[in-house]
């Protein structure tokens, strides 16, 4: 099942149990960030929230991100995730286009501004609405587990995308963090520990203790504080 959960004006989750995408609304356009886990008919959910012309963005190549894409003509994802994802598509029309550092979608009173944040994906993105102070962050920032095994997942990066983002926190750039999985909207103070953690597992101070997920699959669980980062 999907449901809307309106956080606040102009941000609304789109929630299926463990992941969520979100719809940001501005005065002239709306913005759907990333496209479930399961089917269900988000641009039917969408036009009961809003008729604004629609934008879709994806926050990294991970297929729990994609699962409604070819429900949509077009999506912006970031160049270093493009060729992932379309892979994942071959039978959908849905038109992927890159995007970089540094890009702005302008929803009308929001500017969202794209940051290339690798580490959980060579591609992963998140978006900064600095007048309004959040921050949509994807899978990079959340209280976790943050999933950071596989092979195309990068403990380096991982870190010093965390801490450009904690710059940003440093100077109030946001207050609160709009994640994709489990509670939402957090504190940002969570990034500190999220770093900590990281560079403890890379550095084994911190050893992890053996969990069972979902899948089924066995790995590691380091913490700190509130984050939690699954590796192995």
């Amino acid at each position: 099942m999907t449901t809307a959960v309106k956080y606040e004006d102009g941000i609304y989750g789109l929630e299926q149990q463990r992941v969520r995408a979100f719809l940001i609304i501005g005065t002239e356009s709306a913005l759907l960030l990333d496209t479930g886990a399961i089917e269900a008919d988000l641009p039917g959910m969408i036009r009961q929230i809003t008729d604004l012309p629609l934008t879709v963005v994806l926050t990294h190549r991970d297929g729990d991100h994609l699962a409604n894409l070819p429900l949509f003509s077009k999506a912006y994802i970031h160049e270093k995730d493009l060729e992932a994802a379309a892979s994942q598509l071959s039978l959908s029309d849905t038109e992927l286009l890159p995007l970089k550092e540094g890009e702005v979608f302008q929803l009308g009173g929001r500017s969202l501004s794209v940051n290339h944040t690798p580490g959980h994906t060579p591609g992963s993105i998140c978006l900064l609405d600095e007048e309004n102070r959040a921050l949509f962050s994807g899978d990079t920032v959340s209280y976790g587990p943050v999933y950071m095994f596989g092979g195309h997942r990068d403990f380096p990066s991982y870190i010093d995308s965390l801490r450009r983002l904690d710059q940003q926190r440093a100077r109030k750039a946001f207050d609160r963090v709009f994640c994709c999985h489990n509670s939402c909207p957090i504190s940002p103070d969570v990034i500190l520990d999220l770093i900590s953690c990281a560079e403890g597992i890379m550095d084994h101070t911190i050893q992890g203790s053996p969990v069972v997920i979902h899948s089924g699959m066995e790995v590691l669980l380091g913490t700190v504080g509130k984050a939690g980062i699954y590796y192995l």
